[in-house]
């Protein structure tokens, strides 16, 4: 396993470049109150087509991690919405919150593996085949 020495801000940055479909002033909101620097207009370029790399390698992998998402948030919320303090949330709402945090798991999860991929930490393997042999 080989890991590159990448300062902490750098991966922080990557992981919630790579969480979020798009960047928009929310993101770039969120960088700077964890005290990241502004970006120039190509800078933000350069960083976009990296994380667009580093997530394409999660892609054979999106529809199970999207089942796994869901199925983590239905036991995980289960609980959390049966709390009487959420009692006032209609079937509907549980239902929404549900499905926001089944993304939200998807996104962080994706995130993290992508990073992961991209700094030769894990690999894809043939079926059978045993990582580092």
């Amino acid at each position: 396993m080989t890991m590159r020495n990448v300062p902490v801000e750098a991966i922080q940055s990557e992981l919630l470049m790579d969480m979020c479909k798009d960047v928009n002033s929310d993101l770039l909101a969120s960088l700077k109150s964890l005290g990241q620097p502004g970006r120039s207009p190509e800078m933000m370029e350069m960083e976009m087509q990296a994380s667009k790399r580093r997530t394409e390698a999660v892609e054979p992998i999106a529809e199970l991690l999207g089942i796994y998402s869901h199925l983590l948030s239905q036991g995980l919320f289960k609980v959390i919405l049966d709390h009487p303090a959420l009692n006032s949330l209609e079937g509907g709402e549980k239902e929404e919150f549900q499905r926001d945090q089944a993304d939200l798991f998807y996104a962080a999860s994706s995130a993290i593996l992508a990073n992961l991929f991209d700094k030769n930490i894990i690999r894809y393997t043939r079926t059978g085949e045993v990582c580092g042999e």
